[in-house]
This record gives C-alpha cells, sequence and structure tokens, in this order.
C-alpha cells in the first residue's frame, strides 16, 4: 500500500491503524492486532473494537470511525489473516461496543456537550457539605450507573 487512508482520527497505513492522542503521544495497532479475537460466551469477538471502548480517549464517534477503519484495514490485509481464523461474530462485537454508547456521556455530541455543562455549573454551585454528601455512598441503594464521559481534544465533532 503506497498510500495512508485516513478515517477520522484513524489512519491506515502499512502496518495497520493508528491514531494520536490529544496529548501527542502515537497509539498504533498492528495488523496482528486487527486479527486478534476473543472467545466471549458461544462467539467469537473481535478484540480491538472492544477493547477501545474502554479508552477513555476515544469518543462515540471516534469509535464509529474506528469500525470503518478496522473493516477497511481487515480488507486491505485479508492476506495476513492467521490460517486457523475463527468464525467471527461482527454483529455480537457490534452489541458489546453499543453497551458502552448506552451508558456513556460523549462529548462530542449535543446533547453530551449539554449534560456535560449541566453538570458542571451544578457542582460548581454547591457547597463544601453538599459536596461531602454527594460523596457518600449508601450501601443499601439500588445500584444506578453514571454515564462515563469519553473524547478528547482529537475527536470528531459531530
Amino acid at each position: 500500500m503506497e498510500k495512508t487512508i485516513k478515517i477520522g482520527r484513524w489512519t491506515i497505513t502499512d502496518n495497520g491503524i493508528e491514531t494520536t492522542k490529544d496529548n501527542n503521544v502515537p497509539v498504533e495497532y498492528s495488523v496482528s492486532d486487527i486479527w486478534s479475537v476473543q472467545k466471549k460466551g458461544d462467539n467469537y469477538v473481535y478484540e480491538l473494537p472492544v477493547y477501545l471502548c474502554a479508552k477513555g480517549w476515544v469518543s462515540n464517534l471516534d469509535l464509529l470511525d474506528f469500525n470503518s477503519a478496522f473493516l477497511v484495514c481487515q480488507e486491505i490485509f485479508e492476506n495476513n489473516k492467521p490460517k486457523d481464523f475463527p468464525k467471527v461474530s461482527w454483529s455480537e462485537t457490534l452489541k458489546r461496543q453499543y453497551k458502552r454508547f448506552s451508558y456513556s456521556l460523549d462529548i462530542n455530541s449535543f446533547e453530551g456537550r449539554k449534560q456535560l455543562e449541566y453538570e458542571k455549573e451544578y457542582r460548581a454551585n454547591l457547597t463544601m457539605e453538599e459536596q461531602i454528601e454527594l460523596c457518600k455512598i449508601d450501601l443499601n441503594a439500588d445500584y444506578s450507573k453514571e454515564p462515563e464521559v469519553f473524547g478528547d481534544g482529537n475527536s470528531r465533532n459531530n
């Protein structure tokens, strides 16, 4: 491959897929990373798309761009696929990825930015006692997952 292909923040190179974090730290995933899978229940899923869900510097839009880059990369490096490669469920991989979308606050979406602004404003007006009260954990209360914030300065804005 003579040229690189850029999709969002992701660049497909001769060695795989790469990007740069907001702090200018390069991140590279090799061709072997593209073909790495893991068994989840009855299915095999692609490891890298699921792994990236846990990275705070990757926004939800970045993940969608990555999925496109990932599939293009697999097409380009089809000859590097391991001989004993199992049947992998792309739909199961996406289901695992979309679980993150359901519980995350993506600061690169309009709704996510508004919610983040609201929360910052709310917390800025709390007294010290109110802040301490928010930090207390009620062990008898039902668990409620609060959204996490994802994305960095290099994430694509919509």
